[in-house]
């Protein structure tokens, strides 16, 4: 399968972010969360104070 699109909801902030291309590292609003590797990879992480997200990226086959 291959990722078509590579998004997060942070929980505590709201923000939906998305990771066009691989090292797009993108932040919450908040810096609760981030995301990173586009089309290639999907990477977490989170900020000083951690935030719960929700995963939103979609696959094809």
């Amino acid at each position: 399968m291959k990722i078509s699109v590579n998004q997060v909801q942070c929980k505590r902030c709201g923000s939906i972010i998305t990771s066009e291309h691989s090292h797009d590292l993108k932040w919450c609003k908040c810096g609760g969360v981030a995301v990173d590797g586009g089309r290639d990879y999907l990477k977490r992480l989170t900020g000083d104070l951690p935030s719960e997200y929700i995963e939103l990226s979609q696959w094809e086959e």
